[in-house]
């Protein structure tokens, strides 16, 4: 719901407006422009009236309704075609219901001249389109971009200059640091899908160790420490039986990005046996 209010003044006159939502969250919140002159609505014309029980808005007062949504779209299109990773990038895609509108359009081919502007037909349909096209061929996307940085959860040797002293815990092979967030795959990192991303070796910490256990974690950061740092999500764990006994036992892990969902592949070196955790590509 939107209310509005206009007042026309003798030397100058304004309105006001603001939707339902951003008045609960502040009643502050109010969008509003005063003019004069030979746009006072005293004069030969009035940029809202009734006629017929129908309310007419000038194309202007309307327009001022969605500034808000235009200018929030393009500034948050500035900020990811700032990213590294969109570097070269040639062409914007418009799709969504929003992307229909002329006034949206028009901002985006004005802020982004050097850009090539592509507005498919139907383009509020076109996502729900995708997702039959991908229904039917999962092959269509090989590509992805990753939304967040995925690690694995380890220990290491403590090491004064750079642990965190709460997170020491004696080991069997000295004093180690625990919650460390051992990175796989960074966010905004291009993931080939069905292709391995880099593997990491996991050991033994304790000759009697009969099992390895990979906690998954998910976080914005792109360089994170440790896994209890705000921010860092546990989406899963596996957990992997270890053969023999002693310290030196190894367990390499890697990441495999497919079209809805993560492989998480642990291999145990010294049997190869190979063991296997899936994780929804949405978490």
């Amino acid at each position: 719901m939107l209310v509005a209010a206009i007042d026309f003044g003798t030397a100058y006159s304004s309105w006001a407006y603001s939707l339902l939502h951003d008045y609960k969250n502040d009643p502050r919140q109010i969008s509003a422009k005063q003019w004069q002159g030979h746009d006072s609505a005293k004069g030969t014309w009035c940029l809202v009236s009734m006629t017929n029980e129908k309310l007419k808005i000038d194309a202007r007062v309307a327009r001022r309704f969605f500034d808000t949504s235009v200018s929030s779209t393009v500034e948050h299109l500035t900020k990811v075609l700032r990213l590294p990773v969109n570097s070269g990038v040639e062409a914007i895609l418009m799709v969504g219901g929003f992307s229909e509108s002329p006034m949206l359009q028009y901002a985006v081919t004005k802020e982004f001249e050097a850009l090539k502007r592509i507005v498919p037909d139907e383009a509020s349909l076109a996502v729900l389109k995708g997702a039959v096209i991908f229904g039917h061929n999962p092959n269509a996307i090989t590509e992805r971009i990753s939304k967040f940085t995925y690690g694995v959860r380890t220990t290491r040797l403590f090491d004064e200059a750079i642990h965190d002293e709460k997170n020491k815990k004696p080991s069997e092979d000295g004093a180690r640091c625990h919650n460390l967030f051992s990175k796989h795959v960074e966010i905004g990192q291009k993931l080939k899908v069905g292709e391995p991303q880099i593997q990491k070796r996991y050991g033994t910490t304790e000759s009697d160790q009969t099992s390895l256990s990979f906690s998954i974690f998910t976080t914005y950061e792109k360089d994170p420490i440790y896994t209890t740092d705000p921010g860092c999500t546990h989406v899963g764990t596996l957990t992997v039986p270890i053969s023999g006994s002693g310290l030196d036992r190894w367990v390499t892990v890697r990441f495999i990005f497919g079209g809805t969902e993560i492989d998480i592949e642990a291999t145990e070196e010294s049997t190869g046996k190979v063991h296997h955790l899936k994780i929804d590509f949405l978490v």
